[in-house]
């Protein structure tokens, strides 16, 4: 039998206490005071019985969540520095775990507490670029401090809020590029090149960037067009080849048209001004993967100094998370450009 102790009556509103009268409607199973049913004369859930539903004890009120703020923060982040409340079990400024953190004033001179994101037991893992690997828990600074400076007047943490999207990956090799010195290649910025720069918002140098591989690329169709293969229809019919019929030469053709070739050394080159062109772009790329890291820190870095000059601390967090961050549209549009420039240029020319 169901224990309605606690449980309002619905018509008298007083909660029924453990030797009260209790009567059950027989069609809904509703609960009543003796008296206030008698009262009544009827159920009052007339509408469960038009629904055929039964009556359901009211749910109980959610409990009410802990007030962290009237805490006492006293649980210092191992990592950043940060004051935590004393029920924390994460770090509210870089995520660091606090299950092995003590109190302040209570630390222990005998047992240090261990390092974050890694027990007691075991020592810490650390990537490639020297950042903690994290066995358990997501890390966006990819084990790097926010406090950390990477320049004059710019830390880990006011370039994380600059760059905003994948900072598990820029962070890292921030730091690494920072302490060594040395580049590491980017393979988004080898394969899209302008674009990247400008999807990352770095607008000047993606705009020449893009400009000169638009530049190159127009260039190899137009000497594949206007000159190699006027040439190469001349060679093949020096040889005796009719292209109409489609370009399938024999050894001897081939042998025939390498030896034209070999004597002209202004038709060679001619010959490989589509190839050239190809191989510019290929090196633009090649640099742009290698320095794109580093062009991309040294740009985070002066954008957020120049926000950070124009305004107080809050006004510049704001500022770094509205102008950080990627322009997807841009991408977007380059992905247009770059479906016309191949598809119908060509048609084109």
């Amino acid at each position: 039998m169901l224990d309605h102790t606690g449980i309002k009556c619905p018509v008298c509103g007083e909660a029924f206490k453990q030797d009260d009268d209790v009567v059950v409607c027989p069609q809904c199973g509703a609960p009543y005071h003796r008296a206030c049913y008698e009262k009544e004369g009827k159920c009052i859930f007339g509408d469960l019985h038009e629904a055929g539903k039964d009556w359901e004890p009211p749910a109980p009120p959610p409990p009410k969540a802990a007030d962290t703020t009237a805490e006492i923060k006293d649980q210092e982040c191992p990592v950043c520095g940060t004051l935590n409340a004393h029920s924390a079990l994460f770090c509210n400024r870089c995520g660091t775990s606090l299950l092995g953190a003590q109190p302040d004033g209570q630390k222990s001179a005998q047992t240090p507490p261990p390092p974050p994101f890694v027990s007691s037991g075991a020592p810490a893992s650390r990537n490639a670029y020297g950042g903690v690997v994290p066995p358990f828990s997501f890390d966006p600074m990819g084990g790097v401090s926010p406090a950390e400076p990477l320049d004059e007047g710019v830390s880990f943490g006011d370039a994380s809020k600059y760059v905003k999207q994948n900072t598990t990956y820029y962070m890292p090799v921030f730091r690494y590029i920072k302490q060594t010195g040395r580049n590491k290649f980017n393979v988004s910025a080898f394969l899209f090149s302008g674009a990247w720069m400008l999807y990352r918002k770095q607008y000047k140098a993606g705009a020449i960037v893009t400009a000169i591989m638009f530049c190159l690329y127009l260039a190899y169709l137009a000497v594949t067009v206007f000159v190699a293969a006027p040439l190469l229809a001349d060679l093949a019919g020096q040889v005796g080849m009719d292209i109409t019929l489609g370009f399938t030469p024999t050894y001897e053709q081939q042998l025939a048209m390498s030896q034209l070739v070999a004597r002209d050394p202004v038709l060679l080159f001619e010959m490989c001004l589509p190839f050239l062109c190809l191989l510019a772009m290929l090196v633009v790329m090649i640099v742009i993967g290698v320095r794109g890291n580093k062009m991309y820190m040294r740009h985070c870095v002066g954008s957020v100094r120049k926000i950070k000059g124009q305004g107080s601390e809050g006004e510049a967090t704001v500022a770094l998370e509205t102008k950080g961050g990627v322009n997807i549209s841009i991408a977007v549009c380059m992905f247009v450009c770059y479906f016309l420039l191949v598809n119908v240029v060509p048609l084109l020319l």
